[in-house]
């Protein structure tokens, strides 16, 4: 039976850095994984990516383009129906957080995201927080990776707000883990390790 984890936050946040070290601890451990991202993760959805990372789209067609490259994803996961851990590097939150820019967007989110397969909801969700100050400090010494990360880098109290919101809004039976990410990397690792094993994950 396939499960899902991911891993949401702000770019800058250490998201991948963590990811990486989930990735060299399961294969340590010879935990079967395989890991994924959003937009994208497979070979025709890399191509969606580009087309979205560089539109200029109205925010409800990035909306529909995003639920559009996921509900592929999941299909072609759904299909392999591999007894397996799939770690996603972003997922529909990442949604909620960034497109969800009034009353309305959120609606038409939470609509998508309930058409989802209850078994294509992630098991537990890590939330990688990071204030404002620590951020701007860590992007200060790399570029920008696409156009979208300098958009958004600009709303950080309005992302920061509705992912908080998701931190109350129940979905599935899916845990969703609020994680100081202003420590070093390999406490936040552990504290990772420690809620996947609670969850009888691994």
């Amino acid at each position: 039976m396939t499960k899902i984890i991911s891993f949401e936050g702000f770019e800058y946040s250490g998201k991948s850095t963590q990811i990486d070290l989930l990735k060299k601890y399961f294969k340590k451990n010879k935990i079967k994984s395989e890991f994924t991202r959003e937009p994208g993760g497979i070979k025709d959805l890399e191509k969606i990516r580009e087309v979205i990372v560089n539109s200029s789209f109205s925010n409800k067609s990035l909306i529909l383009f995003f639920f559009a490259s996921r509900f592929e994803l999941i299909s072609k996961i759904e299909l392999l129906n591999q007894n397996k851990l799939y770690v996603f590097d972003r997922y529909f939150d990442s949604t909620y957080a960034y497109q969800g820019k009034n009353a309305e967007d959120k609606k038409i989110i939470k609509n998508l995201i309930s058409l989802i397969d209850k078994k294509s909801i992630p098991k537990i969700t890590f939330y990688l927080d990071i204030n404002k100050n620590s951020l701007f400090e860590r992007k200060k010494s790399r570029s920008f990776q696409n156009k979208f990360d300098q958009i958004y880098l600009n709303q950080y109290e309005r992302i920061k707000k509705n992912y908080n919101e998701l931190t109350k809004l129940k979905i599935g039976n899916r845990k969703f883990i609020k994680i100081n990410a202003n420590r070093d990397p390999d406490i936040i690792h552990q504290e990772v390790i420690f809620h996947i094993k609670k969850c009888k994950l691994i």
